[in-house]
């Protein structure tokens, strides 16, 4: 699977949520994390410093779920140069659940 998704102002949260989709059922076993981070950074949530090799974000519409608390994170490997994974388990455990979280609640606003 490429891992490319344009994002610019003409991307809706239906493009990114069809892009999770594909993601979680996605025949790999890693997902670049620079992948994620883009769509991340579309929903508006912000990389907050976390230890060890987890990477945790922050999102405004997750402060008061009582689940989430803000917050969300997800573990990273690190394959050398710049090249940071997360295991697809993780990502459907972890990272998915939030993102679609913070797409129902963004489309409520």
């Amino acid at each position: 699977m490429k891992f490319k998704i344009k994002i610019n102002e003409n991307t809706s949260l239906d493009d990114i949520r069809l892009e999770l989709e594909a993601l979680k059922s996605a025949n790999v076993n890693e997902i670049p994390l620079n992948h994620l981070l883009k769509i991340i950074e579309f929903l508006g949530a912000v990389q907050v410093p976390s230890t060890g090799s987890s990477v945790r974000f922050e999102h405004h519409l997750l402060k008061r779920h009582p689940y989430y608390h803000g917050f969300f994170s997800v573990h990273k490997t690190h394959k050398g140069g710049d090249m940071d994974l997360i295991k697809r388990i993780d990502f459907k455990t972890f990272l998915y659940p939030a993102l679609l979280t913070i797409i129902e609640l963004s489309a409520k606003k």
